[in-house]
């Protein structure tokens, strides 16, 4: 047997094993079989004037625990952003819950690309108005969705086939806890 065709053979018997594994494992895809965790992409924008034309925090939180989940999904934005909020949950790469953080202003388009393990419960937006109101919302955990920041709240929708331009991603925050 030819060096080229034995590497073609081990290669597919590679590609079948690790096939195999994610039918294994239904929670698992092919590409979380070789080692690329699932993803959510967000695509986004700000109305003009939104939030009394200031500045939105956006949290995305991903969540790995049903009664974490039941505790933060009765949170409003404000609770989420406040004291008790989103800093009493962060943790390491085991936590199960995880928060990634953003700025927006008013007229800006956003690409986020969020990493989600694969005992993802459920993910959550909180988008932090000034006024008052839930500004939380259910997010996908695979796929893509259009999150769109209105005047007076957030919503989460399928990406429409005339979606914002094309955007680098949004950079995260960091340091958004006094401790980190």
């Amino acid at each position: 047997m030819s060096p080229n065709v034995l590497l073609t053979c081990l290669t597919l018997a590679a590609v079948s094993l690790l096939t195999g594994c994610a039918l294994l494992h239904p929670r698992k895809s092919f590409e979380q079989a070789i080692g690329h965790p699932p993803t959510l992409l967000l695509q986004g924008s700000i109305a003009p004037g939104a939030n009394a034309d200031s500045v939105i925090p956006f949290d995305v939180v991903v969540v790995r625990d049903k009664a974490m989940l039941k505790q933060i999904s009765q949170m409003d934005a404000a609770t989420w952003f406040g004291a008790k909020g989103r800093c009493a949950y962060r943790g390491g790469a085991k936590a199960k819950v995880q928060f990634h953080s953003w700025e927006f202003v008013p007229g800006q388009t956003f690409a986020l690309d969020i990493p989600l393990p694969a005992d993802t419960t459920a993910v959550l937006g909180f988008a932090d108005y000034g006024s008052a109101g839930e500004h939380r919302i259910p997010l996908a955990s695979s796929g893509s969705q259009f999150v769109e920041m209105g005047i007076d709240g957030v919503h989460a929708s399928a990406v429409p086939s005339n979606g914002p331009p094309a955007r680098p991603p949004a950079a995260e925050k960091q340091k958004v806890c006094p401790d980190d």
